[in-house]
């Protein structure tokens, strides 16, 4: 009897809960600086999702250690739902791997809300360099060993894995260039000082509109609204370069579930309003609404991968 009475008093405080949740605004932590790509969508989101969860998201940056800072301070709050961060590989799997201090488990110590984006990597050329697509790229790689150098945004970087990514799966010989961030490397593969870089859409896509950087391909599952003409890696011939970077929503571990239910239906109604999706096409990222359980998948495929890229490539972190 006492358990019959525990169990209709939980259900009880869980239908409670969704009713009245979200009683005060909640806070959507950027785990990385103002003005950059992340807390411009971070911006957007949490715009759309005020309106649609009826209390304002109030966007929070709190930058460091490659968003480490941020994420643990989501990892320790208090699990109501009321602080949650907008998250990505680089917290979720690159700091993890190359951070030896990183006071959080990706995995055990939050709670999967739903997926936010897809922003596709690509790779870009010099315009005078000497090929114009994915397989003539690897055939003078293979041909000139070490003669091609690709630029990224540091060691351990998205950029970074993604030509060790390519390396591995192409037998192309790369050289790595690691800058301090990736649009320090523009400059440098403009002026042909290097050949290439790995970046983001929405940070390389200014580069290739102006004429400066010719497209070669895109690491993604799909080709991007905002260059329909620029193939996939898959599509160039090369399946299994591929890696996703996707963005998220995570929340500290043991969020009851009519709370992660009740934000993962204001960010799906969010993420369906045509001025959103408009908005995240221009800064060329795709949106992406799926189900905790699925960002859940998603977060653990993806520290399998870059765990076993990192190894492979022998990548060496703090």
């Amino acid at each position: 009897m006492r358990s019959l009475l525990a169990l209709l008093g939980a259900l009880l405080s869980a239908s409670v809960l969704a009713q009245t949740f979200p009683a005060k605004p909640v806070r959507l932590i950027v785990a990385f600086g103002t003005g950059g790509v992340s807390d411009i969508m971070g911006r957007v989101l949490a715009q759309k999702m005020g309106e649609t969860l009826g209390q304002p998201m109030v966007v929070e940056n709190r930058a460091g250690a490659g968003g480490m800072i941020g994420t643990d301070f989501v990892a320790k709050a208090a699990p109501d739902g009321y602080v949650i961060v907008l998250s990505s590989p680089t917290q979720m799997a690159i700091v993890p791997n190359l951070n030896k201090s990183t006071p959080y488990d990706p995995v055990k110590d939050f709670t999967p809300i739903g997926g936010v984006a897809m922003t596709p990597n690509i790779l870009s050329a010099n315009v005078s360099a000497p090929f114009r697509n994915l397989k003539e790229l690897v055939e003078y790689a293979r041909a000139n060993p070490g003669k091609l150098t690709f630029g990224s945004s540091g060691p351990g970087s998205v950029g970074h894995l993604s030509g060790e990514v390519l390396r591995t799966s192409s037998g192309a010989q790369l050289t790595h260039v690691p800058y301090k961030s990736a649009g320090a490397a523009y400059p440098d593969m403009i002026s042909g000082n290097i050949s290439m870089v790995f970046d983001t859409l929405p940070s390389a896509i200014q580069h290739i509109k102006s004429g400066k950087a010719h497209p070669i391909a895109l690491m993604a599952s799909k080709r991007a609204p905002l260059l329909p003409e620029v193939p996939t890696f898959a599509e160039a011939g090369f399946p299994e370069a591929t890696l996703h970077f996707w963005i998220g929503l995570h929340g500290p571990a043991h969020i009851p579930q009519p709370v992660v239910q009740a934000l993962n239906d204001g960010l799906k109604k969010a993420l369906a309003a045509p001025d959103l999706r408009d908005r995240f096409t221009q800064l060329g990222a795709d949106p992406l609404a799926t189900t905790p359980q699925e960002l859940g998948d998603m977060t653990r495929t993806t520290l399998e991968q870059i765990t076993k890229t990192i190894k492979a490539a022998g990548i060496k972190g703090d």
